[in-house]
């Protein structure tokens, strides 16, 4: 930590700038502003290696099925926004067949709808598109911050990690949100470098209605903000980010009756093992230390960072918390026993491994030159590309996580095909088709080949099964719920279903109805059972007196 001070320039170099008039003598040089073309090839640099993945090296339509099952899912909300929540009846809403519409946030769904009716597509590519984009701007705006702080040099070997880390190339072009997140954030740190904290209010706002945890960054950097001796922008900073948060939080209340429902239900809830209930396993277990010494460090940084509040100590809070966020998260709360072997790998540490990179540049080609002379800049950069080079053996792992998934996927697409050639038979089209709500990529087969729209879609997560009172067994109410499960075929207008094979409830229905239901076949792949429905339609008397008999 003694470094450090030698390491960064001071904060007082940003306060003469700021609060200090234009006439003031002692005013700290301000850098020259770059031609547009620095901006586009950094763009340029950061997207050629992310493109190549995503279409060269990968098939773009897979993801990662197995791996990153969570990039379906985010297509699935959005897609089932755009056909069926802006328009359902109790108002424009988020929709999910798995109840999760809110849990990570409003604006990727959102922007997803848009992209969807902009591009006339609803490939799952855009997804990928739409996160490359966002990782692309995550390398552009680390190179205008860092030049500012630590100059030319240093801009460009902090881009050139951020652009070719294999962790930062695979995880911003899969269609996971964070890209989302992090670029957001950091427009929030770039923009407070400018006399007005209107727009980082704004883009912190914006970060926590992306992702869960930037909640705790955006919060975590306004407060930083503040702290800052330069009192002219937290105003509108803090005016704008509350007003962001209190439209947001008042949405989510409206529509879940939670008004933290996304950080209520990533961290709090589940931190504590009320929604990982696996237990952690001794080899899960024996990561601890590795995060505990990094949870120190980090921590360590982050304290000095703040403490100190160094020019660029906005960038250094982010990271330095990043860091601090992912090993006490990942080490020390219930998340632990989600450990797996390739962890490391995923997207949760994507943008840690670009801060320490940035770290590393900024001592080699900042920190050594003013400290032993410009003789050592050829070594600072020798030893940059080494380390980059080196980095490049995370392809290994990367390969032997992601390549397997390509048979889940078509295997996957196959089902689909299937599952929508039954789908097109008389008397089925134009009805609902009822599915199990744990495969949006079933939902994005059926969409995108199997010709089945989303508004034709019923999720058996809203079954009457999942509403009977606790201890109401099905064996001992049969008339009763039958008639439940009568009414609920008719008001959904279901004709055909996909059951899993090991549902005990609907094979139960199944051998108490034995006329309304005729299977057609069964899917290898999912292992459900595919049968078209033909019950008789009930009366409204009859399914009001079945809720009422159910709920005593």
């Amino acid at each position: 930590m003694k470094l450090l001070p030698r390491i960064l320039p001071d904060e007082e170099e940003e306060e003469r700038r700021l609060d200090q008039p234009e006439s003031a003598p002692e005013r700290a040089p301000k850098p020259q502003p770059l031609h547009w073309t620095w901006t586009a090839g950094v763009a340029a640099i950061a997207a050629v290696p992310r493109l190549l993945y995503l279409y060269v090296f990968t098939d773009p339509e897979n993801p990662g099925l197995g791996a990153y099952n969570d990039v379906w899912h985010h297509w699935q909300i959005a897609y089932l926004t755009k056909e069926i929540g802006l328009s359902a009846p109790g108002g424009p809403r988020l929709w999910d067949l798995k109840g999760l519409d809110y849990f990570w946030g409003v604006l990727h769904p959102l922007l997803m709808v848009a992209v969807f009716d902009i591009t006339g597509s609803i490939d799952i590519v855009l997804t990928r598109i739409v996160s490359l984009a966002f990782g692309v701007a995550v390398v552009v705006l680390l190179f205008h911050v860092c030049r500012r702080h630590w100059g030319l040099q240093a801009a460009i070997g902090a881009a050139l990690v951020a652009s070719l880390l294999p962790t930062s190339v695979m995880n911003d072009a899969s269609g996971m949100l964070e890209p989302i997140g992090v670029a957001l954030s950091l427009v929030g740190i770039w923009a407070w470098q400018k006399p007005s904290g209107f727009w980082s209010g704004l883009a912190f706002g914006l970060a926590a209605m992306a992702r869960a945890e930037a909640w705790i960054f955006s919060l975590g950097m306004v407060i930083a903000a503040c702290l800052s001796r330069v009192s002219r922008q937290r105003l509108p900073l803090v005016a704008t980010f509350a007003a962001v948060m209190l439209v947001y939080m008042k949405v989510l209340l409206d529509r879940t009756g939670n008004a933290i429902y996304p950080l209520w239900w990533n961290f709090f809830a589940n931190a504590v093992g009320n929604w990982e209930l696996t237990p952690i396993t001794g080899g899960q277990a024996a990561v601890r230390p590795v995060l505990g010494a990094v949870l120190v460090a980090a921590f360590a940084g982050l304290a000095w960072s703040l403490w100190k509040r160094p020019a660029p100590y906005m960038l250094l809070t982010f990271g330095f918390g990043y860091w601090v966020f992912v090993a006490g998260m990942l080490g020390f709360t219930s998340y632990l026993a989600s450990w797996v072997w390739w962890m490391p790998i995923t997207r949760v540490f994507a943008f840690p491994y670009v801060f320490a990179g940035l770290l590393v540049a900024v001592a080699l080609l900042w920190w050594a030159p003013r400290r032993f002379g410009k003789r050592v800049v050829p070594v600072g950069w020798a030893a940059l590309a080494a380390s980059i080079v080196v980095a490049q053996l995370a392809w290994i792992p990367i390969a032997q996580v992601f390549a397997p998934t390509e048979s889940n996927w078509r295997a996957s697409l196959a089902a689909s095909r299937e599952l929508g050639a039954w789908y097109h038979q008389s008397p089925y089209e134009g009805h609902a088709l009822a599915v199990p709500s744990d495969r949006p990529d079933i939902t994005y087969g059926l969409a995108r080949y199997g010709g089945v729209e989303g508004k034709h879609l019923v999720s058996e997560m809203y079954d009457p099964f999942n509403y009977l009172p606790s201890g109401y067994a099905y064996q001992d109410h049969l008339q009763v719920v039958n008639t439940l499960v009568q009414c609920w075929l008719a008001k959904t207008d279901t004709r055909l279903m996909a059951m899993p094979d090991n549902n005990l409830d609907y094979a139960l229905m199944r051998e108490s109805n034995p006329s309304w239901f005729m299977q057609l076949g069964t899917m290898s792949e999912t292992q459900w059972l595919v049968y078209g429905v033909s019950a008789p339609q009930p009366s409204g008397a009859a399914c009001e007196e079945a809720s009422r008999a159910a709920s005593h």
